[in-house]
């Protein structure tokens, strides 16, 4: 039988670990590279410019996600 301390200690980290899972890419989600890429600036700042201002706008969301190892910013329509 369990001790309740040890019980107590995995179902809290069960739950930190599922906190810390983040919800899969969607399909209309997308970075700022492959907005770049599709014409979306002339430059990857003038990219993040525009995404930034759209944000701010209301017309996207983002959020932040790891593709391949790295933090990035997903964008998606509002």
């Amino acid at each position: 039988m369990k001790n309740t301390k040890t019980e107590k200690a995995l179902s809290s980290l069960e739950w930190a670990i599922a906190q810390s899972v983040e919800p899969p890419r969607q399909e209309d989600e997308f970075t700022c590279e492959e907005f770049l890429q599709l014409g979306g600036g002339a430059s990857r700042s003038s990219a993040e410019a525009k995404l930034k201002r759209m944000v701010n706008n209301g017309d996207l969301l983002k959020r932040p996600f790891c593709v391949n190892g790295n933090r990035c910013t997903l964008y998606r329509k509002a």
